[in-house]
């Protein structure tokens, strides 16, 4: 078993012979805490950011600073992305900081050596806007799948709730647009695949349900010679939820059912070997998670 640890240097960490990589698509993105937990109020965000520091905090404000990156998965059979961000040049007027970028997601990918024709599998651990803005990118007036040889994986249970959603009313921005810009065209263009919510893409590699946060919520399992790591989604969104494990965000579809979800995987994986890979932790805090009080830390 390897120290398995997430290096800060390479922004990587290597389970056995597979290697994770974060690919940053924005970074030290701001929010009002009370807009994503509910529950939230300076008294109790003061200490919060004392505790876990500048890198999560904003130094003035107290607002929540937060990741969007995806997770680069190289197996020796296949070259994975997890999550794609928010995208370039998507309409997103309510959601200003995704709205009509021109982001460096592509040169990013390309420094770590990986070109879009590279990728074999695309997979999403849901459908929310700002873990799919990669998935298309706008070519000669259309919307076209970036990695055109890559089969993209949705679980089945996540694609038909927000499919039903569109059709209902389908002159509705679902997804702040997300599901005609950026899933739509992958359905449409043949790449896409609907999944089971416990479905392995290769020995060691494997989801596992985590619904709350959205109807067909997921996490990835990644476990290669005796070294496991959990990309774990938007069920942690910020290290806040280690203080206040049952808090859920303002943007879950089930409050309780994400509660639930992700107080089982602190309990599960605290005080384990096992990593956590959060959707929007700022690097390098990721980590084993141990018991602290009635919370959770990250173990550095």
């Amino acid at each position: 078993m390897a120290n398995l640890k997430w290096q800060a240097k390479s922004d990587s960490c290597q389970v056995g012979r597979i290697s994770i990589q974060r690919i940053v698509d924005l970074e030290n993105s701001p929010f009002t805490a009370s807009a994503i937990y509910p529950d939230a109020n300076l008294d109790i965000i003061r200490p919060l950011a004392e505790r876990f520091g500048a890198l999560h905090f904003d130094a003035v404000s107290f607002d929540l600073l937060l990741s969007f990156h995806a997770y680069l998965i190289r197996t020796d059979k296949h070259i994975i992305l997890l999550d794609l961000c928010c995208g370039n040049d998507k309409e997103r007027p309510t959601r200003l900081a995704w709205h009509l970028r021109s982001g460096p997601f592509l040169d990013n990918l390309a420094a770590a050596g990986v070109r879009p024709e590279d990728v074999d599998f695309v997979m999403c651990t849901h459908l929310h806007a700002d873990h799919v803005g990669w998935n298309t990118r706008f070519i000669d007036g259309n919307w076209v799948p970036t990695f055109p040889n890559a089969q993209y994986l949705f679980a089945r249970k996540e694609y038909e709730h927000w499919r039903q959603e569109h059709e209902k009313n389908p002159e509705e921005s679902v997804l702040y647009g997300s599901y005609l810009d950026s899933v739509l065209p992958v359905i449409n263009s043949g790449q896409a695949k609907l999944v089971k919510t416990n479905h392995a893409v290769e020995s060691g590699i494997y989801l596992e349900p985590a619904f709350g946060h959205t109807p067909g919520n997921v996490m990835l399992h990644v476990e290669n010679n005796g070294d496991h790591a959990i990309l774990c989604g938007d069920a942690i969104h910020h290290p806040v939820q280690l203080a206040y494990p049952h808090w859920s965000t303002g943007f879950c579809a089930n409050p309780d059912q994400s509660r639930s979800t992700r107080m089982a995987l602190l309990e599960d994986y605290a005080d384990t070997k096992t990593l956590l890979l959060p959707a929007h932790f700022q690097s390098p805090d990721y980590g084993q998670i141990g018991r602290d009080g009635n919370g959770y830390q990250i173990l550095r």
